[in-house]
């Protein structure tokens, strides 16, 4: 009897992830149990253990989409993956010309998830891997990714996730969090100074699709002795604008 039930409740688990992902949009749960047919009560269980080994995430809405975990077990399907095929040369020009680390990441729930990365040569570099996730309060792509965000929305992430003081130079308080990302949306890019690691600095910007939502976030990141800041407002702002505004621009992005 045990045996059959645990493929009964793999089976239904099944059919809740196949549900979502063929979904074009987050589903709620009374939507799922619609489609499924399965109880509520089982639904909202199996939700919570997809979720809890991350193949299913919850978002700000209380809404569903599937979880990072699929993703990186497919290899994030790489070649299905528009944005990160888009991204790939953008990702390659900027490590040539700046001899730093690159990543290309997404929002995934409330962290910043790294979907791909060209390496510095250096040595010495800061090293992060693809399908690693971090915080948004002190990285320069958990603020280039949350660009668009309402203050609300970004306090609401902020107190689930809690602001960890990673150094000496990590902001830890919302409201001068806030204050920043004011600037940041002046700028239209996000910096990372020495916030999430001591020596490391990092500059982010964002990539919108047709209707202007960010989909993803492109940085550069190095040592803060060789990665000055005056390289990054001269030389490297313009081109990492210029990168993820081309593809923004095949996405169907007009802003």
């Amino acid at each position: 009897m045990a045996g059959k039930i645990e493929v009964q409740s793999l089976h239904r688990a099944f059919d809740i992830l196949e549900t979502i992902g063929n979904s074009q949009i987050p589903m709620s749960i009374k939507k799922i149990t619609e489609e499924t047919g399965l109880p509520k009560s089982t639904v909202y269980r199996l939700l919570n253990n997809l979720e809890n080994r991350n193949y299913a995430f919850c978002d700000t809405n209380g809404n569903y989409r599937l979880g990072y975990q699929l993703l990186m077990m497919s290899q994030w399907a790489e070649k299905d993956f528009e944005i990160k095929n888009l991204a790939k040369a953008s990702l390659e020009s900027l490590n040539a010309f700046t001899k730093e680390t690159v990543h290309l990441a997404i929002l995934q729930g409330k962290r910043v998830l790294y979907v791909d990365t060209v390496e510095s040569p250096y040595s010495s570099r800061l090293v992060i891997k693809m399908g690693m996730t971090n915080s948004v309060h002190c990285t320069a792509l958990g603020k280039a990714l949350l660009i668009n965000h309402k203050d609300a929305e970004i306090l609401d992430i902020l107190e689930a996730e809690g602001m960890e003081k990673r150094t000496e130079h990590t902001v830890t308080k919302p409201l001068d969090y806030l204050k920043e990302m004011e600037v940041v949306r002046k700028l239209g890019y996000a910096l990372d100074q020495q916030e999430c690691e001591m020596e490391g600095r990092c500059i982010g910007a964002p990539i919108y699709d047709k209707s202007g939502k960010v989909v993803a976030a492109i940085s550069v990141s190095g040592i803060a002795t060789r990665f000055s800041l005056d390289f990054i407002v001269k030389e490297v702002v313009s081109k990492l604008l210029d990168s993820t505004l081309r593809i923004s621009r095949i996405l169907g992005y007009v802003g």
